[in-house]
């Protein structure tokens, strides 16, 4: 009875789709067969290693998953299927992806059958994330379109709602705001008719959700949902960009709202989960570090983070833009051409950074009109230097003020900039201004008062206006015991 019982479990494991099993059948009846089949079968049937592992990354075990596939003693001769389960097991591990690895999965797309459009719908998704990772988000859509269309051929509206996100998530990396709702709208619809849920989907939508909320400046939603977020994508079915981008929308919304140290904690907890699901450091994490070192004026230690990066590959297209501008700005090397919505208010924000006069006010005023089709305000904040001293100028631009609602964002750009240089609490309780606080933060990292002068977009005699107030306030007299005080107060610390 119990030879029969499990015999028939090998049959409809393997009439029901063999590794495409779950796809067609659903995770919980998978779960069923592979109680019943014995618990070797997975070393002498492909499909039943197949519906192992993509169980496994269903429940968020891409680690173990990928050490069932390393297993020596395999005693099956190896299809385009076992390439197939090795390319999953890596999009959700968050490798590495060389050139020879993507040419190795191109080349799968030859080996599978084309009748069979639901596998290579699932193909072309995971090559979609794929190209993300590199950075190719030309052929990433691509991608995504092709999965979409076989996808839709098998009436697989479960599947179809994946990939609507990965094209919002592209959509956001890029500023193409409007066309991310617009397809997370889309995944929400495809969600609903398959009537499927098997874990966190709605959480993953969510996280994009928020990707847009964060561009326009909502931070204080990104930073309520971070710790619940961060474990649903921990526990449950996900991709390492998606994460990337939680982390990245949390941590510096974190920054913007309560300042350096909560920003650093927040950092910690999602390396340490990034650890815990992918056995190895996120080099996009440290990246960001550097980013917020650079914006807590100590390009000194923002350097030394980058230099560790040197030669090492990112593992997300995020990562790759994040460092890329983080180099143009502290190493004042050229402006990136990007000709994406947000490429292009960064570019003109690092210009207006580099520049003074004429040359700095217009590049500041192109960035605003381009922000202004999509909403943005994250850009401006994440690159906010290029706006001090120049407030009341932007203002009076005569283009600007002649159209209201465009200049409701100019002034809302600006209040956020404004706000989001967090005095720490040893220095508010004191009496610090957020002024005072940019001049003592310039100090520490070694700046000199011309050099403080130009980062404010002030004058030396100003700064020197600031140090005596200050100097005042803390009851020193002397610039070495300044620095001390901060030290002493840990108010510099790398914690």
């Amino acid at each position: 009875m119990a030879k029969i019982k499990i015999q028939k479990a090998f049959d409809e494991l393997h009439n029901g789709g063999g590794i495409l099993y779950p796809f067609r059948n659903g995770y919980e009846k998978l779960a069923v067969l592979l109680e019943t089949v014995p618990s070797d079968a997975w070393r002498y049937d492909e499909s039943v290693l197949g519906g192992l592992v993509l169980y496994l990354l269903k429940q968020g075990q891409a680690i173990r998953a990928k050490s069932y596939l390393r297993a020596r003693d395999l005693q099956f001769e190896k299809t385009y299927r076992f390439e197939f389960l090795e390319l999953m097991v890596a999009l959700h591990l968050g490798e590495r992806v060389s050139e020879k690895k993507l040419t190795t999965w191109r080349r799968l797309e030859r080996k599978l059958p084309l009748q069979d459009t639901l596998l290579l719908g699932l193909y072309y998704n995971v090559l979609m994330a794929m190209f993300v990772r590199v950075g190719n988000l030309e052929e990433a859509r691509n991608a995504g379109q092709q999965s979409i269309s076989c996808f839709r051929e098998e009436g697989h509206s479960y599947l179809e709602h994946f990939i609507h996100i990965h094209l919002a998530d592209i959509d956001v990396v890029e500023g193409r705001l409007r066309r991310a709702l617009r397809g997370l709208t889309a995944a929400e619809r495809c969600l609903s008719q398959s009537g499927l849920s098997y874990g966190n989907e709605i959480e993953v939508i969510e996280v994009i959700k928020l990707a847009v909320a964060y561009e326009r400046g909502e931070f204080v939603k990104v930073r309520n949902s971070s710790t619940r977020l961060r474990e649903s994508l921990l526990k449950g079915d996900s991709w390492s960009e998606l994460f990337f981008q939680l982390t990245r929308i949390c941590v510096l919304s974190t920054y913007f709202l309560d300042g350096l140290r909560a920003a650093q904690h927040e950092l910690e907890l999602f390396q340490a989960d990034y650890v815990r699901r992918h056995a190895g450091r996120a080099t996009t994490i440290d990246v960001l570090s550097a980013m917020i070192w650079r914006l807590e004026w100590n390009p000194n230690e923002a350097a030394q983070h980058l230099e560790i990066l040197d030669g090492v590959d990112m593992h997300s297209a995020i990562g790759g833009f994040l460092l890329a501008e983080q180099r143009v700005l502290l190493h004042h090397e050229e402006p990136m051409i990007n000709d994406s919505p947000r490429g292009k208010i960064v570019s003109d924000l690092q210009t207006a950074q580099s520049q003074r006069g004429q040359t700095r006010r217009n590049a500041l005023e192109r960035s605003l009109w381009n922000a202004f089709k999509e909403g943005q305000i994250a850009p401006f904040l994440e690159n906010r230097d290029a706006f001090l001293g120049m407030a009341s100028q932007i203002t009076s631009i005569s283009g600007l003020r002649r159209h209201p609602i465009m200049l409701r964002l100019v002034n809302k750009i600006l209040k956020s900039v404004n706000q989001s240089y967090v005095i720490p609490e040893t220095l508010r309780k004191i009496g610090f201004n957020r002024r005072q606080y940019r001049v003592v933060a310039a100090l520490q990292a070694g700046a000199t008062n011309k050099q403080i002068a130009r980062q404010l977009g002030t004058t030396e005699s100003t700064v020197k206006y600031h140090l005596t107030s200050i100097y005042k306030m803390i009851h020193v007299t002397k610039r070495y015991d300044l620095i001390e005080f901060m030290y002493k107060n840990k108010i510099f610390i790398n914690y």
